[in-house]
This record gives structure tokens, sequence and C-alpha cells, in this order.
């Protein structure tokens, strides 16, 4: 039975992410889809865990707009969440692949090593304007594979395409994964234990 928030009041993901609505489908948590398609790329900071909660802040306020500026929605009352999550190997952020080539290359640089995987996540109330943000990190010890595995994965699932890193924790990328320090959701973009938490500061309990 699928749970109902307290007080009726909706959540809305800006994230067409396939991971983070699984997140909440699995957790049984009711959510509505309203993508951001904001620019990341308009986002200029050197400094990564700055990037990353920088992007998710900018989505959370687009969304909100979005949904401010439809008649229907602007006196309903809706938490926004949004995040962004990247790559860190050896200092250097990847981002995602948009082709296969490319997500090839990515996991050639993973194979046999750790990496980092940073999200930033922001938290938005539609009518009070209320704004919290917090980055979580997890960290990623990829076996070594070899170039004929890296391509027998990439040409056996799609699940490359929009991920960072060019995989996904819970899909076939988890036969290459040794172990998760920190959060295992995080690594799929969305710390849930923690967003949890901070939802509470809104008078959410999910």
């Amino acid at each position: 039975m699928e749970k109902v928030l307290p007080n009726s009041i909706k959540l809305i993901l800006a994230s067409k992410s396939r991971d983070r609505k699984k997140l909440f489908e699995r957790a049984q948590i009711p959510i509505e889809i309203i993508p951001s398609d904001f620019d990341e790329k308009s986002i200029q900071e050197s400094d990564p865990n700055d990037l990353v909660k920088k992007i998710a802040i900018a989505k959370a306020k687009r969304v909100m707009e979005k949904w401010n500026d439809d008649k229907g929605n602007r006196n309903i009352p809706a938490i926004i969440i949004a995040a962004d999550t990247m790559v860190l190997l050896d200092g250097n952020l990847i981002g995602k692949a948009q082709t296969k080539e490319q997500a090839f290359k990515i996991l050639s640089q993973l194979s046999g090593k750790k990496h980092e995987l940073l999200t930033g996540v922001a938290i938005i109330h539609s009518i009070s304007k209320k704004i919290r943000s917090f980055i979580d990190i997890s960290i990623v010890q990829f076996q070594s594979l070899t170039s004929s595995e890296l391509q027998s994965y990439l040409d056996s699932s799609d699940e490359y395409i929009g991920r960072a890193g060019a995989y996904s924790l819970y899909d076939r990328a988890s036969l290459f994964i040794d172990f998760v320090e920190g959060s295992p959701t995080n690594v799929l973009g969305l710390p849930m234990a923690k967003l949890r938490k901070e939802l509470l500061n809104f008078g959410v309990d999910i």
C-alpha cells in the first residue's frame, strides 16, 4: 500500500534520473517527477563539492519556478528535491557519458581503482522558499576489468546512459564493484537516509 505523506504535501523530484525515481518507488514514497532541464555547464565552480551543491540548488529553484508559474499549482505547497552527482577520480571530475565510446573511456579509468561519488542535494519549499542543501560522499572500489569485459558490458546494457561514471550500482555493473564506503543509495544519485533526516526540517516524515 502506497504511503501517504503528512498534510498531503507533494514531493517533487527535479530529475529524470531512472535510479532516483526507482529509489522512491522501492521505498513506496509518492513522488511527482518534474525535470529541471537546467544547463549544468552554466555553473562555473572549481571546487567539486561546491559545484554539485550549486547545481542542485539551481535545479531545485528552476522546478520551484515551474511549479509556481502553473496557476493550478501556485497555492499548493510542495517540497522540491533536486540532486547532482559526479564522479571524482584522482582529483578530477568525470561526468556522464554521451556515447558508448565515452563510456568505455570512463570505465577504463575507473577499472581497478577507488573513486568518489559526490552528490549535492537541495530541498526547497514552493511557498515559503525555505531551502536546505547538503553534500554526501561515497567511495566505490571497482575491480580491474579487461577491455573485452568492458566492451561486453557496454554491448549488453544501456545502463551507462545518463549515469555518473557510466554505471549503475544495482544493475549489471554490480558484478564489478568490490565494495562501497558510505551510503549505497548515494551511488545511485540520492542518499536516502540523509534525505529523510533533512526532510524533517520541513515537517515531512517519509
